[in-house]
């Protein structure tokens, strides 16, 4: 090594603490909005619950909106532990709407603690790609036959049928369980990519 040259080394032990602080740190947040409003949350306050200083989550994640993003992360990886691999068959991905929905109510709080701020609606739309892409994926056949426009219509209303805050929609406007809801997506999503799929099904689209 030549004389004055700065020597570097990556400790994986110190890289493997550092990501369990993480973790812990985001573990932290996610109980604190299951408990309240984002707006409320403090670094300090999530701090204080993970067992570090206010500096090491700062230097974990450098903004709110950053540890916010984490939190969505977390929430995707809930969901998958639940269901497994996110599918990119449409076949499995309709059939496993039903548990996907039953995880999203059972960490409802969460998400309607995310969906109460600005920052916490921009994380979760900051996520959203990863859905599209799926979707896309698995409805690859049905959007084969359509042009750009129409495949990112059919894309969107899938999308939305599907979503997190469509499950909350149905429970707070139509008082519907869990379970009624999962299932009504099931359906939707079946019968609109059916649709798509038939020339005549697809008119207007």
């Amino acid at each position: 090594m030549a004389k004055g040259a700065a020597r570097t080394y990556s400790s994986p032990l110190r890289a493997e603490q550092a990501e369990q602080t993480k973790a812990r740190i985001v573990q932290a947040a996610v109980d604190l909005l299951a408990e309240g409003d984002a707006g409320d949350l403090s670094m300090a306050d999530v701090a204080e619950r993970a067992g570090v200083s206010v500096r090491t989550v700062y230097r974990s994640f450098a903004t709110k909106d950053e540890l916010l993003d984490g939190v969505i992360d977390w929430i995707n990886q809930d969901i998958v532990r639940r269901g497994g691999t996110p599918p990119t068959e449409r076949h499995n991905l309709e059939a496993g709407t039903t548990t996907v929905i039953e995880a999203i109510f059972e960490i409802e709080p969460l998400y309607r603690a995310l969906f109460a701020t600005a920052a916490g609606r921009e994380s979760h739309r900051r996520s959203a790609s990863i859905r599209r892409e799926g979707l896309a994926q698995a409805y690859a056949a049905e959007m084969a036959d359509l042009d750009d426009d129409a495949a990112r219509r059919l894309g969107a209303v899938l999308h939305l049928v599907a979503s997190s805050n469509g499950a909350l929609f149905m429970k707070d406007y139509w008082d519907l369980s869990p379970q009624d809801v999962g299932q009504v997506m099931q359906w939707a999503i079946r019968v609109l990519a059916d649709a798509a799929s038939d020339p005549q099904g697809r008119e207007g689209l």
